[in-house]
Parts: C-alpha cells; sequence; structure tokens
C-alpha cells in the first residue's frame, strides 16, 4: 500500500525516493493494493490546476498513471466502518486495507501515518527501497 503522499511527490520529482518507490512498483518488485479512497484521493489532488503546473510535462504523466492504477493495482474493496487509527482520519483507509487482510505493508512519508509504526507495519519510500 503506498500512501498518496507519496505518489504526489513521485509525480512532481520522479527522480526523488518517492519515485523510485512508484518506478519498483511498476518494474514489479511489489504489488500496490488500492481502493476506490484512494484513486478519488489521487484523482481530486493531482489534476489542480496549480498541481498540474508544476509538473514538468504537464498532465501527461497524471494521467498515464491515473490509468496505470486503474489497469495494475489490485484493487479491494473496504468494510465499513474504517478503524479510526490515525490522528488524520482521512488515511484511515490505508489501516483498513492492512487490517481487512489486504496490504502486507505501508508505504508512507505522512507523520501521522508514521507515528503509528508501533501498531503498524509502516515504512518511509528510503526503507522500503532498501528492503528491495
Amino acid at each position: 500500500m503506498i500512501d498518496s503522499n507519496l505518489i504526489f511527490s513521485s509525480v512532481l520529482k520522479p527522480s526523488s525516493v518517492p519515485g523510485a518507490v512508484l518506478g519498483a512498483w511498476r518494474a514489479g518488485h511489489f504489488d500496490w493494493v488500492c481502493c476506490e479512497i484512494q484513486l478519488s484521493e489521487l484523482r481530486a489532488a493531482l489534476t489542480r490546476p496549480y498541481l498540474i503546473s508544476r509538473i514538468a510535462q504537464g498532465v501527461e504523466p497524471v494521467e498515464k498513471l491515473l490509468h496505470e492504477m486503474r489497469e495494475s493495482c489490485h484493487w479491494k474493496a473496504l468494510l465499513a466502518p474504517l478503524p479510526a487509527v490515525c490522528r488524520d482520519p482521512r488515511d484511515d483507509y490505508l489501516f483498513a486495507l492492512y487490517d481487512q487482510g489486504h496490504a502486507d505493508l505501508i508505504i508512507s512519508g505522512d507523520k501521522d501515518v508514521l507515528a503509528c509504526k508501533k501498531d503498524y507495519p509502516v515504512l518511509t519510500a528510503r526503507e522500503l527501497i532498501d528492503r528491495l
């Protein structure tokens, strides 16, 4: 499970560590478990004009990524209610994907998600790359 904040970073800076995580997924080094909540979050954020203006190639890499996600992610439906785990409730879907047995790891750079490391298998992008 890749947290959306890493996806934003990878789109803005493809040569960054988050970009390497996305590249490792594209190369088949791990599976990305996703749900509709995340796709909606990414679609809304990545298509904002301000963000598109900061992406070197404009909207094209965003459209490519969203298409790749639809085709290649492992899609899971979440059972409600989502657990109240994270300081930021908008991130609770990540923990629901794990708790419901759909994901083995949560990859994130978000401080609220990383704060849950003692109870969940949360890795930073660097930690994942070092393991691969």
